[in-house]
């Protein structure tokens, strides 16, 4: 697409609220490390963290292995379901807690379910307290 289509099919098919962030929005067509590139071919030195990102880097070379690695074994399983990297993040969250009093873990994908376990966590304990 061009840097006009995709200025279009923005305008078209996303929701009006992100665009009070810019007169005109930056096409990024790539990453690596800390720098970002659009689609005119100029080159960012990326300062934007917080909203949907992570801070690693864009395409770090040892995430993306990582990645890749878990991504060719088993790439998406609900939280229901026990996994050895599940397990293994949560035996590893235990053993830095302090005291090692936190030793349960319940992991989610939003910050909206993490708000709904712990209304509901905090129900049962008032529940059985």
């Amino acid at each position: 697409m061009t840097k006009q289509e995709i200025l279009l099919a923005q305008k078209e098919f996303l929701f009006p609220a992100i665009f009070n962030y810019y007169s005109e929005p930056l096409v990024i067509t790539s990453a690596k490390d800390q720098f970002v590139y659009d689609i005119d071919g100029n080159k960012y030195l990326d300062f934007f963290g917080g909203i949907v990102t992570v801070g690693v880097g864009h395409c770090n070379d040892q995430v993306n292995a990582k990645i890749h690695a878990q991504v060719d074994k088993l790439q998406h399983v609900s939280t229901v379901f026990a996994t050895e990297p599940q397990l293994e993040l949560a035996k590893r969250i235990a053993g830095i807690t302090p005291n090692g009093a936190l030793t349960k873990s319940f992991f989610t994908n939003s910050g909206t379910e993490a708000n709904e376990v712990a209304i509901l966590t905090a129900r049962l304990l008032h529940r059985f307290a």
